[in-house]
């Protein structure tokens, strides 16, 4: 483990909310770094302010294990410094149900169904010094025990850029649909969002980028309830960074996978 990460573990504390005494609908956030949040633009007091209905299941910095606001950075299990698409596609759930929406926040940047300095979200890999996948399963679960009747909504999923020079297409279709399968074994038919790549890095990238978008792109194929959703073109860090999406393309994502989950979805009416 890298001695930043575990400082950063254990900073950070979470903005303190009110319980609510009605159930959450759920929404888990699994992925690697776009998922996790590395959105520049940051605005605290803006359009990344804490939304009154929508909490976080924190699983880093002081406030882990704790229900806090579910405002970007979130707290994965290390803590994001940016921004991310969760809460906006929290936000249009809470808004649009009138319920409670509690995020289980559960990405790390560099992470893929490959083994990457001993991580992976294969859930099959039993030889990983850290699963990933069974770590997101067990926050998944406490995230649904805190208070009775909670219900996983949705599984956010974004990425892939890891495993673009490491898998083949098939494989990755393999391991992806394991996951989603292995998942519902746990969970039930829950709906899986797949958010694309920034298209912008999967032209100027390495080949294999549109291999692996590819087989993003053909999930709901060879999956049920499952939405797979464009992202937004121009709306990168930088130029030498286009492997993640700005502030501005992160809140698009949210609002676009919140179109595709309603589309398919038994709590929109």
């Amino acid at each position: 483990m890298r001695a930043k990460d575990v400082v950063k573990r254990r900073l950070g504390r979470g903005i303190a909310v009110g319980a609510f005494e009605e159930p959450y609908l759920v929404v888990a956030v699994l992925g690697q770094s776009n998922a996790h949040g590395a959105g520049l633009g940051l605005e605290r007091q803006g359009l990344d302010a804490p939304h009154p209905r929508v909490h976080q299941w924190a699983a880093s910095g002081r406030s882990k294990n704790t229900i806090v606001a579910g405002s970007n950075p979130l707290f994965h299990e290390v803590p994001s410094k940016a921004v991310g698409f969760a809460p906006t596609f929290a936000a249009r759930l809470a808004d649009t149900t009138g319920r409670p929406v509690l995020i289980v926040p559960y990405a790390r940047g560099d992470s893929g169904f490959a083994r990457i300095h001993g991580i992976s979200w294969d859930p099959a890999d039993t030889g990983a010094r850290v699963n990933l996948f069974w770590a997101a399963v067990d926050r998944i679960r406490t995230g649904l025990a805190t208070t009775p009747g909670n219900e996983l909504a949705a599984v956010l999923w974004h990425q892939g850029e890891s495993d673009v020079p490491l898998l083949t297409g098939p494989v990755y279709a393999e391991k992806l649909d394991s996951l989603i399968d292995t998942l519902r074994a746990e969970f039930g038919e829950v709906p899986f969002v797949l958010g694309q790549m920034v298209p912008d890095e999967i032209e100027s990238g390495e080949p294999n980028y549109a291999v692996i978008d590819a087989v993003h792109a053909d999930t709901p194929r060879r999956r049920t309830n499952v939405a797979y959703v464009p992202g937004p073109k121009g709306l990168y860090n930088s130029d030498t960074e286009k492997i993640h999406y700005n502030a501005v393309g992160q809140r698009e994502l949210g609002h676009r996978m919140w179109t595709a989950f309603a589309r398919m979805s038994s709590h929109v009416e």
